[in-house]
């Protein structure tokens, strides 16, 4: 989980060498693909979940769920990069930074040079998701990590030695996500998880299966029509798409409405001026940070929980509830005391601003005395996804943002951002997951002895 959050990290820290303005403008751009791209990260939760509660039934069914997701995210991907390029302007111009902003040229420079990767990004989150779903954290590991190398080496390159500024750091960026999509294809391909390789596969079965039959057709009663397979075939197959379509649309209505949170904050924080977006921009980066790391016992969470879930296993359940929640408070408080701990180091590393070091000094500690919360919030969320609760989280987490944007609005400065409008949307979140999850436990059957 820490390797995802590195490529924006990497990105802040290199982008903070060019000055405050071009910070500010990736502090904007960093907002936009956050609402573009991780809207559609609940593709990967819900593909997770699906694939792994599949895998108590049949393998088969898992196989074309994640093939199926596969095609839905480079769909939506294509249709994220046409938006981008064929409304960035407006989209800048809704985030706080109009054409006649000292920002929109580094802004406008980074949005085009990296909107074109989303069909990659958008694949990758399914690839991801499906992984997990098997268990199988190692492949995601290793694609995550290509990334961040690749990110490593180039954005220096572009950045400076080419001279792409800004355009550098978005062009890395995307090109070290083209990376981990080849390490993922490399592997679904292995494991005959592609969609093309599995019509090959079906088309070499079926005429197998003709040859055979014809050969015994001599000596064999006449078989019935095999119509009735084919439209029991035809309506699993749609059964599959519908529940796949089900969950995204509801996980991606839940990661919508808590991105337009974010998307508002940003939009709150350029709008009080550079040195309070780059302030921004730079705790956001650094609470990522914390909060994926804080997410890999989630992960854990979502797939053990689609498992109890599936074999309808109600004390397995409910000690998964008691034992995450013991992690999330414990891993909450170590995260406390290390965001704490970098308010010696933080503000020096990411800008040599005077004004911006000062905003930052003063909101470390705010990003530290939310991370108990945050780490029960995703842990709890993680729990109810795996008892595909994905209604509940959808209609909470909105209710939650707009809680959220209603304490922003009267906000003055970037540390009330943090302070009250990012703690009213995690308390809200936090309140529907723990409703969700008892709702969810409450519909398992009570074992008897």
């Amino acid at each position: 989980m820490l390797a995802d959050p590195v490529l924006s990290l990497i990105d802040t820290a290199y982008v903070g060498r060019l000055g405050s303005v071009p910070l500010a403008a990736l502090g904007a751009c960093t907002s936009i693909f956050h609402l573009a791209f991780n809207a559609f990260r609940a593709t990967t939760a819900a593909t997770t979940s699906l694939v792994s509660s599949r895998l108590q039934q049949d393998e088969q069914k898992a196989r074309e769920v994640t093939q199926t997701s596969l095609l839905l995210g480079v769909t939506m991907g294509l249709a994220v990069a046409v938006t981008l390029w064929a409304a960035g302007r407006p989209i800048l111009a809704s985030m706080g930074v109009p054409s006649d902003s000292v920002l929109f040229p580094d802004a406008c420079a980074y949005l085009y040079a990296r909107c074109g990767a989303a069909p990659v990004v958008l694949w990758i989150g399914v690839a991801e998701g499906a992984f997990r779903g098997y268990g199988d954290t190692i492949v995601p590991l290793v694609a995550s990590l290509t990334a961040a190398a690749i990110n490593l080496v180039l954005d220096p390159i572009l950045m400076f030695t080419l001279g792409w500024g800004v355009r550098g750091a978005a062009a890395a960026t995307a090109l070290a996500q083209f990376g981990a999509a080849i390490v993922y294809a490399v592997q679904l391909k292995r494991r005959n998880m592609l969609p093309a390789l599995r019509r090959r596969s079906q088309s070499s079965v079926s005429s197998a299966a003709t040859v055979t039959t014809n050969q015994k057709t001599a000596a064999a009663p006449a078989l019935p029509s095999t119509s009735a397979s084919s439209t029991a075939t035809t309506t699993s197959r749609w059964d599959v798409i519908r529940t796949i379509l089900g969950a995204n649309v509801a996980m991606m209505t839940k990661q919508g409405s808590l991105l337009l949170a974010w998307a508002y904050a940003t939009a709150k924080a350029t709008r009080m001026g550079a040195a309070h977006v780059a302030a921004h921009q730079v705790g956001l980066s650094v609470w990522l940070v914390f909060a994926l790391i804080l997410d890999g016992a989630a992960v854990a969470a979502q797939v053990l929980a689609s498992r109890a879930y599936a074999n309808r296993d109600r004390a397995a359940v409910r000690t998964l509830l008691w034992y995450f929640t013991k992690v999330a408070l414990l891993q909450g408080v170590v995260s406390l005391l290390l965001v704490d701990g970098l308010d010696w180091i933080l503000p020096g590393l990411f800008t040599p601003d005077r004004t911006v070091q000062a905003h930052l000094h003063r909101l470390v500690p705010y990003l530290a005395a939310q991370q108990v919360l945050v780490s029960l919030t995703l842990v709890w969320e993680s729990l109810a996804v795996g008892a595909q609760e994905f209604r509940s989280l959808a209609v909470g987490t909105t209710l939650a943002t707009v809680a959220s944007v209603y304490q922003l609005r009267q906000q003055t400065t970037v540390e009330g951002i943090w302070k009250v409008g990012i703690v009213t949307l995690f308390a809200g979140r936090l309140l529907t997951a723990a409703v969700a999850n008892i709702r969810a436990y409450r519909k398992l059957p009570r074992q008897t002895a």
